[in-house]
């Protein structure tokens, strides 16, 4: 069946000009590549955006239930920073919020169950007149969108899971990241894509915040004017940029829209969604591994030709940064590649299950490569 919707999808990719974005849609599980292609369809959403999200999105509902082990004792969760570049207009904004919308209906029933449960909460402490051993409620959510570097990492504390950064016109997030924190939002920034654990200590909270499996996404959109902004701030000397994945479409036209008679009806376009939100309920059912230490991420290695082609690959990076004698051309975002491979190459494995097109044994080398 799905040889048939992989043949169906090259067709239709062919058909659409896919191949020319550059965007390599065949590495994706077939039902995805049939997502992309009726979003672009149904939605007039930009292929190279629509798929970039997706990734993100599983990254995030991943979490820190699985971990992927690079080599030895060096392991990684699946965490993404990546912005969404494109002149105003371009698409940028729909797919993202659309993509991430079986993310935010789970914020919207944990809130609802928030508010309950504080309700219930306030009337039993109202009525012990505060002699009461009950726990006040957490609120757990996974979208964080304005904020302060504190509440961050309280949500994140309050969803050990991991959270993401999900802001639209992120170049306002940034701007602001220096003015009233010193630097610490993006010092927590650097440390949680190394995945090192995080303490934060404060005067006006007893019990300081401790966070040993950070696992944080970042998602957001800005204008193709605007990206030299970061550079003014330090971010290229602190090595923020070099782990920021940048989505440029190939095209900066902005498509025309078409009509379609299943657009009228609602029947497909729903259908797409539905597919989608099966596929995210699965990727969330993932759980921890747990044993006497509590709730651990489960790790899962490369199989061995996977890590023979993926070893390869990096050495031969190596090869040629060792070969550059003038260290004013060496360039440290290649350094990052090993971990931004390992973390696609595991968000695409799960993703793949998610699908029922593979398993959680191992990462294969199809993921790899």
């Amino acid at each position: 069946m799905y040889d048939r919707l992989q043949l169906t999808n090259m067709l239709r990719s062919e058909v659409e000009r896919i191949p020319e974005t550059g965007l390599p849609l065949e590495v994706f599980p077939a039902r995805i590549q049939e997502l992309v292609l009726n979003l672009a369809r149904y939605e007039n959403f930009n292929v190279e955006y629509t798929a970039s999200i997706l990734l993100s999105a599983v990254a995030t509902a991943i979490g820190n239930s699985y971990r992927i082990r690079i080599k030895g004792e060096w392991k990684t969760s699946p965490s993404i920073y990546m912005m969404l570049v494109g002149r105003p207009g371009l698409g940028k904004t729909p797919p993202l919020e659309a993509v991430f919308r079986p993310l935010r209906k789970r914020d919207c029933r944990a809130l609802e169950k928030f508010k309950a449960e504080m309700a219930a909460y306030q009337n039993t402490m109202k009525e012990s007149k505060g002699n009461n051993d009950m726990d006040r409620p957490v609120l757990r959510r996974t979208i964080v969108s304005d904020f302060t570097p504190e509440a961050l990492m309280l949500a994140h504390h309050n969803c050990p899971r991991g959270i993401t950064i999900l802001a639209d016109e992120i170049m306002g997030m940034f701007n602001s990241a220096n003015r009233y924190n010193k630097g610490q939002l993006i010092e927590q920034l650097l440390s949680a894509w190394s995945n090192s654990a995080i303490d934060v200590t404060r005067v006006s909270n007893p019990i300081p915040i401790h966070i040993e499996n950070p696992c944080i996404n970042m998602v957001g959109t800005t204008q193709t004017r605007r990206v030299h902004e970061l550079l003014k701030k330090g971010y290229e000397d602190n090595g923020l940029l070099d782990r920021i994945l940048f989505v440029m479409p190939k095209s900066y036209l902005v498509p025309r829209w078409t009509e379609s008679e299943e657009e009228d009806t609602g029947s497909n376009p729903a259908s797409a969604w539905r597919t989608w939100e099966a596929i995210m309920e699965k990727v969330f059912s993932l759980d921890y591994e747990v044993n006497d230490e509590g709730n651990i991420p489960h790790l899962i290695g490369m199989e061995a030709e996977a890590k023979r082609v993926f070893f390869n690959w990096h050495n031969n990076t190596i090869e040629r940064i060792n070969a550059i004698r003038d260290e004013a051309l060496v360039e440290s975002r290649p350094m990052k590649s090993p971990v931004q491979v390992a973390r696609l190459a595991l968000v695409l494995q799960v993703l793949s299950y998610a699908c029922g097109e593979s398993h959680l044994q191992f990462v294969t080398t199809t993921a790899i490569e």
